[in-house]
């Protein structure tokens, strides 16, 4: 599978980029709390340590498939 996303870093966002408009975005907020926006307008809120566990949670989704 071709993976031709790339991270672009803009005023403490860094948006998750496909050269094409509505790139998911993720910052830290005012509350210093993560946050992700998605394409669709929906924004999720979590704990720095939730996080963290993201990458791990993509492979095992990864390794289940």
């Amino acid at each position: 599978m071709s993976n031709n996303h790339y991270l672009r870093r803009e005023a403490g966002e860094i948006f998750l980029c496909c050269g094409k408009a509505g790139c998911p975005s993720v910052q830290v907020n005012e509350e210093g709390f993560v946050e992700i926006k998605d394409d669709f307008g929906n924004t999720v809120k979590m704990s720095r340590s939730e996080a963290d566990l993201l990458p791990e949670a993509v492979q095992a989704l990864n390794e289940k498939e």
